[in-house]
């Protein structure tokens, strides 16, 4: 999710989704047969009001219980050894997945709104839309480090890693879709929109949410293809297999779909 924003095809299954114990749900993401969502609880989110959490919801998106209470405005997520690593406002939550302890926070020095979160074997890579900043968070000494600080990145928002090993990132402020490193942005496709969620299939096809026209893509080959429509906001969508997880995020759902 970027700034706070006010206001089928045949090849996918039918919707199953899930309200219940979510509250501003902004990352559902699979972790060993269960959905981990971030809920940012009471907007605006980046208000540091500790009504965060994280929920666990089983595979098919049952609820099952309250992971970690007493957050800010939780976003996105992701795992490296049993640790679940969440962004909140300008400070990365270390969390113990069996028993929800929180085992370290990590400040990171002039963050203003840390967004999507993702990790390959040496480090965390962290967005932050509102300075248009990519941070990096090597593992060994979980030190925060300027990664890329860029006008290009115009609102960076999902991160994730493609088969190649290379950094992609999708934009909140120009839909645009960009190849990242230290040297080179490289913009690689675009979606008119305000992009959020990006997950990167098998097979190396992109998924992409566009949180403010309520529409998912997948990027195929360098062709855009519309999966999925009239959702509510789909924030950072999480992916296992074929299935989607979306968090919808002013409907206070997660949607469970399986993608072809």
């Amino acid at each position: 999710m970027g700034k706070f924003f006010f206001l089928l095809l045949a090849i996918l299954i039918p919707f199953k989704s899930f309200a219940g114990e979510i509250k501003t749900p902004e990352s559902a993401q699979f972790y060993k047969n269960k959905i981990y969502v971030s809920n940012i609880g009471n907007l605006p989110p980046n208000k540091k009001d500790g009504d965060g959490f994280i929920a666990v919801l089983n595979s098919k998106g049952k609820f099952k219980k309250i992971l970690t209470k007493g957050l800010n405005a939780p976003k996105g997520i992701t795992f490296v050894k049993d640790k679940l690593y969440v962004t909140d406002i300008d400070t990365v939550v270390v969390i113990d997945i069996n028993s929800g302890k929180i085992i370290k926070k990590i400040p990171i020095e002039g963050a203003r709104f840390l967004n999507d979160i993702t990790a390959n074997r040496e480090a965390l890579f962290v967005s932050d839309t509102q300075i248009n900043t990519i941070f990096k968070i090597p593992l060994s000494t979980l030190k925060p480090e300027i990664f890329v600080k860029s006008y290009k990145l115009k609102g960076p928002n999902g991160l994730a890693f493609n088969q190649n090993g290379e950094l992609i990132c999708v934009s909140w402020n120009s839909g645009d879709i960009l190849k990242v490193s230290k040297e080179k942005i490289e913009k690689i496709g675009h979606i008119k929109g305000n992009l959020d969620g990006l997950v990167i299939e098998e097979n190396g096809n992109l998924i992409v949410s566009d949180f403010k026209n309520g529409k998912i893509y997948e990027i195929r080959n360098g062709k855009t293809k519309l999966l999925i429509e009239n959702l509510i906001t789909p924030a950072d969508i999480g992916y296992n297999k074929g299935k989607l997880a979306i968090p919808e995020f002013f409907a206070n759902k997660i949607i469970i779909k399986k993608v072809n």
